[in-house]
């Protein structure tokens, strides 16, 4: 197979969706007989593509245009005979249709994650037609891979056909995630005599943040030292702050900003719970939630909501708990039975990493992915 990966999101740029196209990148170039990465050009991509074992082509394109501007690029590369192209984002397969009949790849295979099959981002009258056009480009892909069965019903409302599907989820590294001594850290960070409830994301008010702050009083009740460490900024930040105040769990919360990449096992790792209680808003929802992965590597027990794919990425008392999203009594008692019951707790955590070292790292994505992509061929 010679396999062109076109996606908006890549290093050096972060986020869940470009870990999901780097890690995916990096295992399917050896599986291929040529394969080569599209993307945006961006500050600092000089410095990762050079690092790579594996060509990244770039273009001077936003999020938005990438799909327009992967056009001729397609042409000029057609002498290469690139055979499939993988698209992370459904956007971008425009070009490739457009220029498959330029000698543009034949076959076209899209990942969803879940917010771009319901995203409305114009007025009325124009949602319509970026609506069609969605499902026109829908409808004329070869495959899909969708990261939840959650996402796979999107698809399948969006008008494509269910056997066209394959659920192959997102993974995780678990040798970067992973148990660590984190007596040092403890001590750093001043947690030695405190039980941590973690939670790492952007601050909006979907993730649910919200139902964690207003369970705390209750927890706090039984669970005197328990901490809740937030990690992460963006617009919420204040309104939860504020919150914090009027729970009067000044004491029971700490803010700690942006965590430096490199560090995060580590929070994974101190955190007696992780949570992330995230709510369904429109078309914001969570696809899938790789977060609840990472921590279940490090072999923390993690509570997330029943929405969107997060059930797919947390199995309910085995790897974790799932609650309602704006339940923050039934939030309490789990959090409170999770920090009260270490043994319970830490079977959980083992089963977890056990879990993701049978079916969920990376390798076991890629098999999957390569498996969806060479099917057509």
């Amino acid at each position: 197979m010679r396999l062109l990966m076109i996606t908006q999101d890549f290093p050096p740029d972060v986020g869940g969706i470009q870990s999901y196209a780097f890690e995916l990148a990096g295992r399917l170039v050896h599986r291929c007989d040529d394969f080569a990465v599209l993307a945006p050009k961006i500050s600092g991509s000089e410095t990762v593509d050079a690092t790579l074992p594996f060509e990244v082509i770039r273009v001077q394109a936003t999020y938005d245009t990438l799909a327009f501007k992967a056009f001729p690029v397609l042409l000029k590369t057609a002498q290469r005979r690139f055979d499939t192209a993988f698209h992370v984002q459904w956007t971008t397969a425009i070009a490739t249709l457009a220029a498959r009949p330029f000698g543009g790849p034949n076959r076209i295979y899209v990942a969803a994650h879940a917010r771009e099959i319901l995203l409305e981002p114009l007025s009325n009258y124009l949602n319509r037609f970026y609506n069609a056009c969605r499902r026109g480009v829908l409808a004329r892909a070869d495959g899909f891979l969708a990261m939840s069965h959650f996402t796979a019903s999107l698809l399948e409302q969006a008008g494509v056909n269910p056997t066209n599907i394959s659920v192959t989820f997102s993974g995780v590294d678990p040798d970067r995630f992973r148990p660590q001594d984190i007596t040092a850290f403890r001590k750093e960070m001043g947690l030695e005599k405190r039980r941590i409830i973690f939670s790492v994301c952007r601050l909006v008010p979907r993730k649910g943040l919200d139902t964690v702050i207003r369970a705390l009083p209750r927890v706090a009740e039984v669970v005197p030292d328990v901490l809740y460490l937030i990690g992460g900024n963006g617009p919420d930040r204040n309104r939860l702050e504020a919150l914090v105040r009027q729970c009067n769990v000044e004491t029971h919360v700490r803010f700690v900003e942006m965590i430096p990449d490199e560090a995060l096992p580590l929070y994974y790792n101190v955190a007696d719970v992780f949570t992330m209680p995230a709510r369904a808003t429109g078309a914001d929802v969570e696809g899938f939630g790789l977060v609840f992965l990472e921590a279940n590597a490090c072999e923390t027990p993690v509570i997330g909501a029943r929405t969107g794919g997060i059930p797919d990425a947390v199995s309910d008392t085995e790897t974790g708990l799932l609650v309602d999203p704006d339940n923050h009594e039934a939030l309490a008692d789990s959090l409170i039975r999770l920090l009260n019951d270490p043994e319970y707790a830490q079977r959980l955590g083992r089963q977890g990493r056990a879990r993701i070292l049978r079916e969920l790292t990376w390798d076991h994505i890629a098999d999957r992915t390569y498996a969806v992509l060479a099917g057509g061929s």
